[in-house]
């Protein structure tokens, strides 16, 4: 009885100090697994393809991640880029990161890169006979290049062997498989980087697969497992814009290492369960990539839930698993502090890169080109939410105008028809503003989706803005045209405020303008009732700058912002 008294109390313990812990927010913030056991990394990007297309931002994914960890107090990362991550590598890698698992690990494998579909090799195991095939660096559609590529099959081989020392597993598969899009890319905008090769056929094939007897026919088939991938089997996975970041990235890799920092921990009580990272993750991927991704998430039959617990976040404690599996040791830690666990050697601590500042942001210029190259018929525009920098088409520009037909384009799509050149300023100010709301609803974004899906929406068809989780929440809905024009959404006049639902769907109709349509939800546990009005004094001005200096000036702590756009044509 004794004893059972003196482990309750040394719990207590453990508990009230990580609870006033995570009260003092001048102590580091960590990650830690609620198992009890380590959190080990292995994390795969690659970008410089010897006989294919090659990527644009795999590498800084693989970075991201692997910063966004160590940060997080994270030491057991492996990281293999590009020439690093050949086929013998990333094997050696996986066996060495399975010999160090103990029971109740955490283990993270993320690959960020080319993938392709290829017959399966175990009869059955995918509904359409097709395989998923992650493409290394050296890969080509020869004898010796067939080598250079790891089959979905042998990834599920690697994840069972995790599962049989009694780890779970969290796999992160940034690429794509497929060949679909959610809608069409104007076929005036330069070729978009997607993280998918062209259909091609193996006549010899000497890959030589990792499998055994025990091997899971299937993702179902495992135990102790969560997937996210970056886009269905059907669809590509576009490279994207990050706000305030330079070059393209994955969609998905930015949005697990925001959500690993903590970004997940959606009602901040220390804890990210597995509904948490899905919801959070699924929303920033969709807000970044304009509505182009919508991630696959699937967990083992055997995990405990939505409400199961992946993380959990402390500040300034560590736990760190014991010689003895009867007991933990509880210390403080530091990002200097000793470990009493040999780590293996990995690459030198990266900087993560967490969700850009409001500053950052507004020092980046919009990049805007004309067509047809002659620049000469751009006036001399100013803006004022952004300095203004005119580039050739083929310089990567934020948005490039048509002089004959005056659209406007932003990354495939037409955000604003029939713009005269001297009313550039105004699109220029959305497309500011637009990048700052993704900044912000990266940080706590409110789930909102547009239905019925994400394709380009015509004169006079229905609309709906659903959201999410609003339960006891008050919300703000509002819009900003292609031209940048505000338009007070929701609530007005009766409407309820807070929602007692736990969901909340806005009808609409297209109408003109037509091209992009930003809209914005805000909830709170609050009425906002002085943003409110605010906003109903923008309402139908062209005044996007306005609106995002309002909404700083008014959002409560708790505010969730989601900011999601749909495309719309005659």
């Amino acid at each position: 009885m004794s004893t059972i008294r003196v482990a309750l109390t040394a719990a207590c313990v453990v508990i009230c100090m990580a609870k006033a812990a995570l009260a003092t927010p001048s102590l580091p913030l960590y990650l830690a697994n609620p198992d009890g056991g380590a959190i080990r990394a292995l994390i795969i990007g690659i970008n410089a393809y010897q006989h294919v297309r090659q990527l644009k931002g795999s590498v800084a994914d693989a970075r991201d991640i692997e910063g966004a960890l160590r940060s997080m107090g994270t030491t057991d990362i492996v990281t293999l880029t590009d020439a690093q991550a050949n086929r013998a590598a990333i094997l050696q890698s996986i066996s060495d990161l399975v010999e160090r698992t103990n029971p109740n690990d955490q283990i993270i494998l993320s690959i960020a890169g080319h993938g392709a579909q290829e017959p399966e090799t175990i009869k059955g195991s995918e509904p359409n006979g097709m395989q998923d095939v992650f493409l290394l660096p050296g890969f080509e559609p020869t004898a010796e290049g067939s080598k250079q590529r790891i089959l979905g099959s042998e990834f599920n081989h690697f994840i069972r062997q995790f599962e049989l020392r009694g780890a779970k597993v969290l796999f992160v598969a940034d690429t794509c498989h497929g060949g679909g899009m959610t809608r069409d890319i104007d076929p005036r905008m330069a070729e978009m980087s997607f993280r998918q090769v062209p259909t091609y056929t193996l006549t010899v094939d000497r890959l030589t697969p990792v499998t055994n007897q025990s091997d899971p026919v299937s993702e179902l088939d495992l135990d102790r497992t969560t997937f996210l991938a970056a886009v269905d089997r059907n669809t590509k996975a576009p490279e994207v814009k990050i706000p305030a970041i330079d070059g393209l990235r994955g969609a998905l890799s930015y949005a697990v290492a925001r959500a690993l920092e903590g970004g997940a921990d959606a009602n901040h009580d220390g804890r990210i369960t597995l509904k948490e990272l899905f919801t959070n993750v699924r929303q920033v991927v969709y807000q970044l990539s304009d509505q182009r991704q919508n991630i696959v998430t699937q967990t083992s039959p055997g995990r405990a839930g939505d409400g199961e617990v992946m993380f959990q976040l402390t500040r300034g404690l560590t736990l760190t698993p014991s010689t003895s599996q009867a007991a933990q040791q509880v210390a403080l830690a530091s990002p200097t502090s000793e470990k009493l666990e040999q780590k293996p050697a990995s690459a030198p601590p990266v900087a993560a890169a967490p969700a850009a500042s409001a500053a950052s942001v507004s020092k980046l210029p919009i990049r805007l080109a004309a067509l047809d190259g002659n620049n000469n018929a751009i006036p001399k525009l100013t803006s004022n939410e952004a300095s203004i920098e005119i580039v050739a088409p083929l310089e990567n520009p934020d948005l490039i105008w048509d002089p004959k037909s005056r659209d406007v384009i932003s990354w495939g799509d037409v955000i604003a028809y029939k713009v005269d050149a001297t009313d550039l300023a105004t699109v220029i100010d959305r497309t500011a503003a637009v990048r700052e709301l993704k900044r912000m609803a990266t940080q706590s974004p409110q789930s909102v989706r547009v239905a019925p899906d994400d394709a380009q929406h015509h004169n006079g068809e229905p609309v709906q803005i659903e959201l999410k989780d609003v339960s006891g929440r008050a919300v703000v809905l509002f819009d900003i045209s292609g031209d940048g024009t505000v338009q007070m959404l929701y609530p007005i006049g009766s409407d309820e405020a807070p929602t007692q639902a736990g969901s909340l769907r806005l009808p609409l109709r297209v109408r003109e303008p037509f091209g992009a349509e930003q809209v914005v939800a805000i909830s709170s546990t609050q009425r906002l009732v002085d943003l409110e009005q605010a906003l109903l004094q923008l309402n139908r001005r062209k005044a996007p700058g306005q609106m995002i200096k309002v909404m700083t000036k008014y959002l409560p702590p708790d505010a969730r912002i989601g900011s999601i756009g749909f495309f719309t044509a005659p």
